[in-house]
Order: C-alpha cells, then structure tokens, then sequence
C-alpha cells in the first residue's frame, strides 16, 4: 500500500521543483501556474502553501541553502583532497537523484538574479558548494581545480536530470554509482573513487 505523503514532504517536493525552474527560466518565468502545472497540483493548491510567487521562490531558494549547507557540514571534519571530493561528491549525488532542482539551481549560483535577497541567497548556496571542495569562493582559487570542480558538478547535475528520462526503469540507487563516477572522473585525481571512499569512512 503506498504510504501517503506527509505536508512537509509535499511542500519539499513543490520547493524542489520551484528551484529547478528558477534555474531554468529565471523568477519572471517561474510562475505560480508554471509550479503548478509542474508538480500536478492546482495553483489555488500551491497559493494555498505558499501565499504568493514572492513567498515560494524565496522558501526555495531557502531550501537548497539550507541542504547546502547540511551536505557541506558533513564533509567539513576531513581534510581538503581526494576523501573529502569523494564524501562531498556522494552526498550530492544522493541529494541530485531525490532532488533534482535543488542539483539544477546549486548548477546555476553564478546567475544574476534580478531581486537583490535572492541574488544574496545563490551567492550563499555557491560559497557553500564551493567550500565543500575547498575553494575559497565561486570566482577564486586556483584555475584548473575550479574548472574542475565547476565541470564535475555540471556531470553531476546533468546525469541526475536525464537519467530518468533516459532510462524511466532505472531507479536512482542504480544510476547513482555510474554518475558519481563520472562527476569522479571530472575532478582528475589519481586514485579510484572507491579508494578514497574507504580513506573518508575512516
């Protein structure tokens, strides 16, 4: 028997795919009916959550900050190098294939947003992200490791969208080991993913 989801898992889920079409279209073109024709619920449905578009997009920019920064505290007792990226990268991962708009608007932190408090929000998310691979900021540190980092989160954030499109019979715990592999691969260091795994569980 399916177990009916609770208020708070519906409204994570509404979130979720708020922050994905922020991402996608920007806040003009996040609309109310465009969240509510996305999720199936009606719009006096997400009014009814929500109270207005103002209120929904900044709970989910608020969202995705708050899973940042959760993500980013569980790394933050190892040391910056191949076992943090490994830890880092699979916690995301897990977070990318249950929350794909949060992985598609952490892909977009660089985007100028029009209003000035959520714009500060993105800033935040991108800081976050970026110190989870130890960068000291989203424009700052050495070249080649943030083309790196920035090219392993975009494998990361591309895989997870597609994958269920591309394989609807695929469930994520299958195509999690073969994204996290490629977002790995990305990243360029000369140890395998499993080896660094085994060095962070220590």
């Amino acid at each position: 028997m399916r177990i009916r989801p609770s208020k708070e898992e519906i409204d994570e889920e509404v979130l979720d795919i708020a922050a994905g079409l922020l991402a996608r279209r920007g806040v003009k073109g996040t609309s109310i009916q465009a969240v509510a024709d996305a999720t199936g619920y009606s719009k006096a449905g997400i009014l009814n959550r929500f109270t207005s578009k103002d209120a929904l997009i900044e709970r989910a920019v608020q969202q995705c900050g708050s899973q940042t920064r959760i993500a980013l505290h569980s790394v933050s007792d190892l040391p910056c190098g191949p076992a943090r990226d490994a830890a880092a990268l699979t916690v995301l991962t897990d977070l990318a294939l249950r929350r794909p708009g949060y992985i598609t608007l952490v892909s977009a932190f660089m985007t100028s947003l029009e209003e000035p408090h959520l714009r500060r929000g993105l800033e935040r998310l991108g800081e976050d992200f970026c110190r989870m691979f130890g960068l000291p900021g989203p424009r700052q540190g050495d070249l080649e490791r943030w083309c790196r980092v920035i090219g392993a989160l975009g494998a990361l954030c591309t895989l997870a969208v597609a994958a269920p499109d591309h394989a609807p019979a695929v469930t994520p715990p299958q195509a999690q080991p073969h994204i996290l592999a490629t977002a790995w691969s990305a990243l360029g260091h000369g140890m395998a993913l499993g080896d660094a795994q085994a060095t962070a569980a220590t």
